[in-house]
């Protein structure tokens, strides 16, 4: 029995149903200020007496019903449902809210390294390249790339919480903020209003920490993949070129820039970002002009 591995999936899958939990949690207890249940909209704990009295009465109307285990399956079911769809929610809704974080490609971080690189490999034969030659120069930029593609999904993996992380906390900046606006100008919140300028605060400093984190993970990203790649182009000048040509690779590996590992863009449902959908716009309307003309 592996036994590490089962750890793993148990530490996984706790924080999938916790993240899930604390979003829904929230949720539900900013949407009971609006409800008037009692005490348990008091405090930011319910009182256990109210809750025991609920879970009472449930258990009573389920053994007058007979309710059958299926049934309290499929209720476990829906309860779960009801939490993984406002996780859900909040976490898509927060990808398209600017400001959206879109890391670098790894080939463009590159693609001045391998230009200069390649034209030196196949400056190195001269007029003597043959075809099969050729073949192992495509055969070698195809490795490049399986490198970067591999590079980009391990990064992506780690990634992901910070990402979700991220775009539930600006979610979680609208709702507040909106929340607590119109429990000021209504006046029909229960609650404690101050608790929502908490969960507010909270959820600034999240985002400026999640982005942080997005920033320096895509840095270290970009710096592994250049390092790999030139470690890959110098392994292969030692039995593709002369020493001379050894030295020109080295040189032209060398990063001729310095690369921002992401940008702060806008995007938009569908189409991509925001400057894409002006760019193409503007291209279009320039055709229908010359058109016209």
């Amino acid at each position: 029995m592996d036994v590490e591995g089962l750890l793993q999936s148990v530490i996984r899958f706790s924080n999938f149903m916790t993240s899930r939990l604390v979003v829904a949690g929230v949720v539900f207890y900013v949407a009971s200020g609006f409800t008037d249940i009692g005490s348990a909209s008091e405090g930011f704990l319910p009182d256990m007496e109210l809750i025991n009295s609920v879970v009472e009465n449930y258990q009573t109307i389920f053994d007058v019903l007979g309710v059958s285990d299926f049934a309290l399956l499929l209720i476990l079911f829906v309860f779960l449902t009801t939490i993984h769809i406002i996780y859900v929610l909040f976490e898509r809704v927060g990808r398209y809210i600017p400001p959206a974080i879109v890391p670098l490609s790894g080939w463009v971080a590159i693609d001045d390294l391998t230009l200069s690189a390649f034209d030196v490999l196949r400056a190195a034969r001269g007029e003597e390249h043959t075809d099969e030659e050729n073949q192992r120069l495509y055969e070698f930029k195809k490795k490049l790339r399986d490198i970067e593609r591999e590079t980009d999904e391990s990064y992506g993996g780690q990634l992901a919480g910070e990402e979700a992380a991220f775009a539930i906390a600006k979610t979680f900046i609208l709702f507040s903020l909106g929340v607590w606006v119109y429990a000021l100008l209504s006046g029909t919140y229960t609650g404690d209003t101050n608790i929502l300028l908490i969960i507010l605060a909270i959820s600034v400093l999240t985002a400026l920490y999640t982005a942080f984190a997005i920033f320096r993970a895509n840095h270290s990203r970009i710096a592994s993949l250049r390092e790999s790649v030139i470690n890959q182009f110098m392994g292969f000048a030692h039995i593709w070129a002369s020493e001379q040509h050894q030295k020109q690779i080295a040189d032209a590996c060398t990063p001729s820039r310095d690369l921002r590992p992401a940008t702060f863009a806008v995007v938009v449902p569908v189409y991509g970002t925001l400057d894409l959908l002006v760019a193409d716009w503007r291209r279009w309307r320039g055709r229908r002009r010359r058109r016209r003309a």
